[in-house]
């Protein structure tokens, strides 16, 4: 019986490339895919055929062997990457010290690998947040705790970091170990302590703030109880002597004291509801209001006041107009002042306009003079409390509250109020408010100020 030997080697040939493995029958070697192998070959009992099935089995073989080979190289480069460029710190700490540690995590501890390894896993933690941290990692590995925790470690060079923490329990070299991942989160632990800071500074001032808005309102609630005390008997008495007196000189100087009186007590009324709204006390009685009756009505009592200075008034109101849902006592408030302004800062011989009309489903109404104008500079401060215009110290009369307090009024209402004004032109004050809603009903309510802000 002949007996042949075939050995299996990588040849030169093949090392380079791919390709079917290369078989010597004569040499009675043979390569496939670098696997050595020797197949006793009984030329008696084995056919070609059954050599060919063999030597392809084994070339399936060598493949499968390449092919793991080359998992496993992938596999270590993986770890190698996860080791050195993830940017989320690793460590296995078995028995209580490290075992592994990867780049991101040496590089936050500021340690070196050899520093580390070996070490106790607390050495690092602050020693007022080891109990915190034993307590949470028990928690998670029990599976009782599924958020990451946060604590704080002392680097080699002293500083300290703020950690986030995560932990899963492993096999690690055979025995039960601990996987944890951490991420740096110093930066935004000291960007939520400055946040925290400012705002405490910022209530702190806000209370300030607070407190002495109301010391300002409860000095104003003095003062007006002060002045109206006095004032009170003197309107009724020029009131009083007014109707009385029948000749002059003496009625013209009691129509000066009642006008004086009543202007005075119109300036502390204007006074008291600035500081009301200025906390948000001040209020509307709000009901269905026929605005184009009360337009009217002012003008009519305006009239009088315009022709006296040798003005003219004259009121453009349409036909008909949408009621609105207010306060007629404050809405005529509002058109009232806007009216004696007008006559304050146009000339004798100037022309007042009164308008109104619907547009963009709002009532807007108008108060157009002749007067010298408003510098754009000037306009921007006209709604502000206690501002005048450099005009209005001429006249020597009002606080500078009537336009704040029209602007408090109308957003009141759920409305605006603005100016539109050219030096030598005159000036055009305007402001809007909504109409009544159809199915609005006609019993008043009360709305606060700082209920609209709200919305």
């Amino acid at each position: 019986m002949k007996i042949g030997v075939v050995i299996l080697e990588r040849s030169e040939e093949s090392q380079g490339g791919a390709g079917d493995p290369m078989i010597q029958l004569p040499s009675s070697r043979m390569t496939i895919n670098g696997i050595f192998g020797v197949m006793t070959i009984r030329d008696d009992d084995k056919s070609k055929q059954q050599l060919i099935k063999e030597l392809n089995e084994l070339r399936v073989r060598a493949k499968e062997l390449e092919a793991s080979q080359s998992r496993h190289s992938r596999d270590e480069e993986i770890v190698q990457i996860f080791r050195s460029s993830t940017p989320i710190g690793l460590f296995i700490v078995q028995d209580g010290k490290f075992k592994f540690v990867n780049e991101n995590f040496r590089s936050v501890t500021a340690g070196s690998p050899d520093e580390l390894l070996d070490t106790p896993s607390m050495n690092i933690v602050l020693p007022e947040d080891r109990e915190m941290v034993r307590e949470n990692a028990i928690k998670m590995l029990k599976g009782e705790r599924t958020e990451p925790y946060k604590y704080r470690i002392m680097t080699k060079e002293g500083q300290v970091r703020w950690l986030l923490e995560g932990l899963a329990s492993i096999e690690y070299r055979g025995k039960r170990a601990v996987l944890g991942h951490t991420m740096d989160v110093t930066e935004r632990e000291l960007a939520q302590e400055k946040l925290e800071e400012a705002y405490e500074k910022e209530r702190k001032t806000r209370q300030e703030l607070e407190a002495e808005v109301q010391r300002r309102v409860e000095f104003t609630r003095a003062l007006v109880h002060e002045l109206k005390t006095p004032l009170t008997p003197i309107m009724s008495s020029g009131e009083l002597l007014v109707s009385g007196l029948k000749e002059e000189p003496w009625l013209s100087v009691a129509k000066n004291i009642h006008r004086g009186a009543a202007n005075l007590n119109r300036r502390i009324d204007e006074l008291l509801d600035i500081a009301r709204g200025e906390i948000g006390m001040l209020r509307l009685r709000a009901g269905r209001v026929n605005i184009l009756r009360m337009l009217r009505q002012v003008g009519d009592e305006m009239a009088i006041v315009a022709l006296s200075n040798g003005q003219i008034l004259k009121a453009e109101l349409p036909d008909s107009l949408p009621a609105v849902w207010g306060d007629e006592d404050r809405l005529r408030q509002v058109a009232l002042n806007l009216l004696i302004n007008a006559t304050k800062f146009t000339p004798e011989g100037g022309t007042i306009t009164l308008c109104a009309r619907q547009k963009n489903g709002n009532i807007i109404v108008e108060v157009q003079d002749t007067g010298r104008g408003i510098p754009e500079e000037e306009q921007k401060q006209l709604f502000q409390p206690y501002h005048r215009q450099m005009d209005d110290l001429e006249h020597l009369s009002g606080l500078g509250l009537g336009l704040a307090l029209c602007k408090n009024l109308v957003e009141l209402h759920g409305g605006k109020i603005w100016v539109e004004s050219e030096p030598g032109k005159g000036s055009r004050f305007s402001f809007s408010v909504p109409p009544a809603p159809a199915e609005q009903e006609a019993e008043p309510e009360q709305v606060s100020i700082a209920e609209v802000k709200k919305q």
